[in-house]
């Protein structure tokens, strides 16, 4: 919880030591610190995400873009 003391997550954020945010909340405190926690988000250009299933496309995204090479198509190949 970023309340409970430093450092915490929002000043990881603040120290560039963190690239991609998940942040699922349960419960009013995780919803009072997701404010703090998505706001640095945005001011350091992060991608952030909110969902389990959101979380879980930006990892299979990401597995994707590892294991093979990104290659660009017209829409239309994808229609034929």
């Amino acid at each position: 919880m970023v309340l409970e003391g430093r450092p915490h997550i929002v000043d990881a954020i603040k120290n560039g030591e963190v690239q991609l945010v998940i942040n699922t909340t349960q419960g009013a405190q995780a919803v009072a610190d997701s404010f703090s926690i998505r706001r640095e988000s945005l001011m350091h250009n992060l991608a952030y995400y909110t969902t389990v299933a959101g979380a879980r496309a930006v990892a299979d995204g990401i597995i994707s873009l590892k294991s093979q090479d990104m290659t660009v198509k017209p829409i239309q190949d994808y229609l034929l």
